[in-house]
């Protein structure tokens, strides 16, 4: 099928996805969450331990492909490894949240939102992982590692942080809607049919 008749909501040919193929995919997910996220970032000079990475990527390619438990798993489970293999203990379960709840809404409301479904997808889970990290590490680092510990971004920090956490989702929708869709329509009979058409993917 064509990137053309895929926007203009024509159907593709849909097949039950097992819970084995499920759990396949979760596991393949959230390896490549936490492999992303472990090998690919950038220091944040201006916040200690803090990463610019590619892990969005993968998280919305596996939302906008598979759904939201294979996003919301894999990208709360895979990145919330990377932050403890990596000495951000701190962060792991804050990410665990975060990011679950970034890939979770954002194949949620893809699925199920009419409309432009892929932008306002994009647009809420964006809003839950950029105002997600700046409350944690404004108001709950601090109370883990103390006030004035180095590694506590405090509000400062977690200022300086949101452009970058913006610029991460921003390159993860970028990059991850193109793949997202080639997915979908290379494999369509193991994808979830979603529940509104008509609006561009």
């Amino acid at each position: 099928m064509s990137t053309s008749n895929m926007e203009a909501g024509t159907k593709a040919p849909r097949g039950k996805r097992t819970p084995v193929l499920t759990i396949s995919v979760m596991a393949m997910f959230t390896a490549l969450v936490f492999v992303v996220t472990q090998f690919v970032w950038v220091p944040i000079s201006a916040v200690p331990g803090q990463r610019f990475d590619a892990g969005d990527i993968i998280i919305f390619i596996a939302a906008w492909t598979f759904g939201p438990l294979v996003g919301g798993f894999a990208g709360g489970v895979g990145s919330s490894l990377s932050d403890a293999v990596v000495g951000g203990a701190p962060y792991w379960p804050f990410t665990l949240v975060v990011k679950g709840l970034e890939g979770t809404i954002a194949g949620l409301v893809f699925r199920r939102v009419p409309g432009s479904r892929l932008k306002l997808s994009w647009l809420f889970a964006s809003l839950v992982m950029v105002g997600g990290y700046f409350i944690t590490n404004a108001a709950f680092i601090g109370l883990i590692v103390g006030a004035n510990s180095a590694l506590n971004p405090g509000l400062v920090g977690a200022t300086v942080e949101v452009p970058f956490d913006v610029a991460q989702v921003l390159a993860g929708g970028l990059i991850g809607r193109p793949v997202a869709r080639y997915l979908r329509n290379a494999l369509p009979t193991v994808l979830p049919s979603p529940r509104t058409s008509g609006s561009k993917a």
